[in-house]
């Protein structure tokens, strides 16, 4: 049994390193119900990984925020030989020389009125961002493989209602061409029947294309080309509503409350709330010490005048600086950052509004269709079973000559059409399931219900 749930056992970042080419496309080599499906799309799916990196390019962000709180320390060489001359006023100052230099620097910000702590707080608030981002990219996933699933079961059961609606046209129409050469019937019953052969055998056609069709739709939901290989076990029809038959009212609430796409804008005004701080503590001092210590050592050859002399010597140098830096003016650049700075903060506010109303729309949408197919499935089940009685019915009574041919096909082909009405019915059920899920921001749920005789069966 096929479970409808969220599955995320193929989440971890182990499974989202990037892939290699001369890995094997080992999903030709298993067959998939829908929860292996859903592992595969997670583990495979680019939107995923992209997501995901995301994520830790964001998680890397917030060390380089944290970095100005530590010492920054470095070191360099300077080596080489010169010659040169110093102006005097008896005659040019001649020299040769041969240096080494060390340097070591230390530079440490005392304060800075808050600008570290405005950029900590930004790329924290930006990875939890990037984090719910990458929840929703997940449950999407999910759901763009639920759908196709779905469409793609659907059209298996179409399928196979064409294939036996061909094979009852195939055996009338042997039927009537026997009873015509008896004079049983006449050339126009063998006419309806031939013309309903086409019909069926284009029907049939027309569904494995649906197939076909469908199950690249699946592939490409999977994180797969569209004309892989891929092998699709079907399930037993899908879960029930049971457990999602909960007031719309409380539905919305869960999902403002709970879904991961609204967390992530909520997060975004946050890192814009730490931006515009940032922006603000730019019209403030700061405060640095900085020392420095370098070795030289160093030889030369000089002349002043008639004088000459060589010297060779070694020297340790050093220093420390409290040193305060305050822009007093700079172009109004400053104020023209903060505007923007401001700006940026107040339009993301108000795309959280906006996110939080198209939140409850997706989510009063999404039940109402969910209630409606419901419904449809409970009319296609009746559609079914009247059906079937019909077509045992009619059976009976050809077997024991009081029907007709065509009366036996036309039973047969009510049949097949309501078998294809349920599919599409079980379908659009499955995927309206999966898509207030989806518009909820359900956590993952494992089997809710199961479906036996045609029935659903809450556990």
């Amino acid at each position: 049994m096929a479970a409808l749930a969220f599955s995320t056992s193929s989440a971890a970042p182990v499974a989202l390193e990037p892939r290699d080419s001369a890995i094997p496309r080992f999903y030709e080599k298993a067959t998939y119900d829908l929860g292996s499906l859903i592992d595969l799309g997670l583990a495979t799916h680019p939107a995923t990984r992209a997501a995901w990196f995301q994520a830790r390019a964001a998680a890397a962000a917030v060390g380089e925020a944290r970095a100005p709180y530590y010492p920054k320390i470095t070191a360099g060489f300077e080596g080489g030989s010169d010659q040169w001359y110093t102006p005097s006023a008896n005659a040019p100052d001649n020299f040769r020389r041969e240096q080494a230099t060390t340097i070591f620097s230390l530079e440490y910000l005392l304060l800075d009125f808050g600008r570290r702590a405005a950029e900590v707080q930004r790329t924290l608030a930006a990875l939890d961002a990037a984090g719910l981002t990458y929840e929703r990219k997940l449950q999407k996933v999910v759901f763009d493989v639920q759908r196709a699933y779905f469409a793609h079961e659907a059209a298996l059961q179409r399928l196979a209602a064409a294939a036996a609606m061909l094979e009852a046209s195939r055996m009338a129409d042997q039927t009537i061409k026997k009873e015509v050469t008896t004079g049983l019937s006449a050339t126009p019953d063998l006419l309806a029947a031939q013309k309903n052969l086409l019909e069926a055998d284009y029907e049939r056609e027309s569904a494995e294309a649906l197939v076909r069709t469908t199950l690249g739709n699946l592939c490409v939901a999977a994180g797969l080309p569209a004309n892989s290989p891929l092998k699709v076990t079907g399930s037993n029809l899908p879960a029930s509503t049971a457990g999602l038959r909960e007031s719309a009212g409380k539905l919305i609430e869960s999902a403002i409350a709970s879904r991961p796409d609204l967390a992530a804008r909520a997060a975004d005004v946050r890192a814009r709330e730490a931006a515009t701080r940032r922006s603000r503590a730019d019209f403030l001092p700061e405060v640095r010490l900085e020392g420095k210590y370098a070795y030289s050592a160093f030889e030369y050859d000089a002349r002043a005048g008639k004088v000459h002399g060589s010297y060779a010597e070694d020297l340790n140098g050093y220093g420390a600086f409290l040193v305060a830096k305050w822009d007093l003016f700079d172009g109004l650049e400053r104020v023209s950052r903060l505007k923007k700075k401001n700006a940026e903060e107040q339009a993301s506010r108000e795309d959280l509004d906006q996110a939080r109303l198209d939140a409850t729309r997706d989510v009063w949408t999404a039940y109402q269709d969910n209630l409606s197919a419901a419904a449809r499935v409970d009319y296609a089940e009746g559609f079914v079973a009247s059906a079937e009685e019909s077509f045992k019915a009619t059976r009976k009574a050809y077997d024991t000559g009081l029907a007709t041919v065509a009366e036996f096909s036309e039973a047969a082909g009510q049949l097949a059409l309501a078998r294809s009405i349920r599919a599409d019915a079980v379908a659009g059920y499955s995927t309206s399931l999966a898509a207030l899920a989806f518009a909820a921001g359900m956590p993952p749920v494992k089997e809710q219900g199961k479906w036996e005789g045609g029935k659903r069966k809450s556990e």
